[in-house]
């Protein structure tokens, strides 16, 4: 084996691995390589390889009027890499190149540079190249080489010159091969490990940025989420200063002071126009005309959406112009704007999710059952002649029903509170049941100051009423208890009514019975204090109910 070729070769390699490893470091052909696959990027690709397959022709070994060289690495590694049309196409331009310095093997090699480049695309659309084992390296060097010495064999003449030639260079130029492809493998890999790290990084800063300003775009795009969401985005990351705006106004601006508001708030309506525009990020300095007082030479725009319409746009400006601006930064305004417009879109449902709520806890202030008014004032009526003392206490309790509901308009009050309105409605109902009903309270009074949301209580109290006494004939007995549990107050709601079948208690908090009074109490307890609070029911037919719940000690 000719050693003196091998570190001729090597030292061909070697400076075709130098040349991709400085051109990896920047951001633009990083990106190029691991980006979209589209006409600019093939263009691209397909020139950078072929001129590796070029300068790997240049500085070969002359033998005989051939030449012994690393041409076929630039290729294949460039099929590899883009595919077959790149993998071509490179061949193409470092087999015309070889074609034109001429030899016995010129059309040969030519045409095995061409080959070697569509099988690297073709291996390429298989296996990444980041991941590639290296027993899959090795049987690939092999391939590509014999592919070129099988050509030079079929299409050179003299056959006795090609022979010899091979003889001559065919461990070294495959050794070289095989290491070319190793080496080409790590540089990408470390490409491929730096692209992750860089994509990690503005995940990592957009989560960060989006996590800490949930609390300020809860109340929706406006000036003073805005405000804040700018000063956040300033604090942690290095964009020079940001701008963002709605569809009509720039709300904020944040970063390096705009000496001149004017001409601050029509750059950044110039770019929101852009933005509205293009519908899309995008990135400008040429284009922009920057006011001289203002230090900036680019900006990026990103399109702010609300159901799918563009409701504003975030605007990052950078000191720095356009051919030092990292793919970072483009990402970075893209997936945060993304984040903001999800956030947006959730503080809404948040808000309509409220209103909803507070639609429904109205309706239950609001809510006085006709039956039960009606039944009242004629029982009422009946005693104004028989027992004018209890009609007076019949028409007091009720009056104290209306006028609570009518009070409270708060969202909590103590549990003291409930529980006076409740002996209201429920010496009403005694009444009502003719003795038939038998209350027990067991209250612990150290608890009575526990604040709970309004008609928590109440709505419970009624349905066990309703549905599970009112049928019974005899023996109505209802137990309201209050005690401590841990750090919470356990609360407990007992009828010995007939009761509810399974189906039915399954459809009772999930909405899909009629009336909004246990579901409603159970999602505001949710809502109020976490998903592991909330309503629990037992319940068999003719056994009665039992519904219980626990509120922590502190409050909401």
């Amino acid at each position: 084996m000719n050693f003196n070729m091998l570190v001729q070769l090597f030292g061909n390699i070697s400076v075709i691995a130098m040349i991709s490893l400085l051109i990896g470091q920047l951001n633009y052909f990083r990106n190029i390589i691991y980006g979209k696959n589209n006409w600019k990027r093939i263009m691209i690709l397909s020139t950078l390889f072929g001129f590796m397959s070029v300068i790997g022709t240049e500085n070969g070994i002359r033998i005989n009027d051939a030449i012994a060289n690393t041409r076929i690495v630039g290729s294949l590694v460039g099929g590899l890499i883009g595919g077959p049309v790149v993998g071509t196409l490179a061949g193409i331009i470092g087999g015309i190149h070889r074609y034109q310095i001429g030899g016995f093997t010129a059309f040969a090699c030519a045409a095995s540079t061409v080959l070697v480049g569509l099988l690297g695309g073709i291996v390429g659309t298989k296996h990444d190249l980041s991941k590639m084992k290296w027993k899959y390296i090795l049987l690939l060097g092999i391939t590509a080489e014999l592919i070129q010495k099988i050509m030079v064999f079929l299409v050179a003449k003299p056959f006795e010159a090609a022979l010899e030639l091979e003889l001559q260079i065919a461990i070294p130029t495959t050794i070289i091969t095989i290491l070319g492809l190793s080496i080409f493998t790590l540089i990408f890999q470390n490409l491929k490990m730096m692209q992750d790290q860089s994509g990690a990084l503005v995940a990592n800063l957009a989560l960060t940025i989006a996590s800490r300003t949930l609390p300020h775009l809860r109340t929706g795009l406006n000036k003073d989420s805005a405000e804040k969401t700018a000063d956040i985005i300033c604090e942690i990351t290095s964009v020079d200063a940001v701008a963002i705006t709605n569809c009509e106004k720039l709300l904020c601006v944040k970063g390096i002071e705009w000496e001149q508001p004017f001409q601050g708030e029509a750059l950044a309506a110039q770019v929101a126009k852009a933005v509205f525009q293009q519908q899309n990020v995008i990135y400008q300095d040429k284009e922009l005309v920057f006011p001289r007082n203002l230090p900036f030479q680019s900006v990026i725009g990103a399109p702010l959406y609300h159901r799918n319409k563009i409701i504003g746009s975030l605007q990052f400006y950078y000191r720095s112009s356009s051919f030092r601006m990292s793919q970072t930064h483009l990402k970075l305004a893209d997936g945060l704007a993304n984040l903001l417009s999800v956030q947006i879109e959730l503080a809404e449902i948040e808000h309509h999710t409220k209103m909803r709520q507070q639609a429904e806890l109205n309706a239950l202030q609001a809510q006085i059952n006709p039956h039960f008014l009606f039944n009242t004032l004629s029982t009422i009526m009946s005693y104004c002649r028989t027992d004018p003392e209890q009609a007076r206490s019949l028409l007091g309790n009720l009056s104290d029903i209306f006028r609570r509901n009518l009070r409270n308009k708060g969202n909590f009050h103590s549990l003291q509170e409930e529980l006076d309105g409740i002996k209201s409605y429920l010496e009403i109902e005694k009444v009502r049941f003719a003795n038939r009903l038998t209350v027990l309270m067991e209250i612990d009074e150290s608890l009575l100051h526990v604040k709970l949301p309004i008609l928590t209580l109440q709505p419970i109290i009624e349905n066990a009423i309703h549905h599970g006494l009112s049928p019974k004939i005899s023996d109505c007995l209802l137990t309201i208890r209050v005690a401590r549990s841990s750090h919470n107050v356990k609360i407990s709601i007992e009828d010995n009514g007939i009761g509810m079948s399974e189906e039915r208690l399954a459809e009772v908090l999930n909405r899909q019975s009629q009336g909004i009074g246990l579901s409603n109490v159970h999602q505001r307890l949710q809502s109020v204090y976490g998903n592991e609070y909330g309503l629990h029911l037992e319940s068999k037919s003719g056994k009665g109910t039992l519904v219980t719940f626990e509120a922590p000690l502190q409050g909401p």
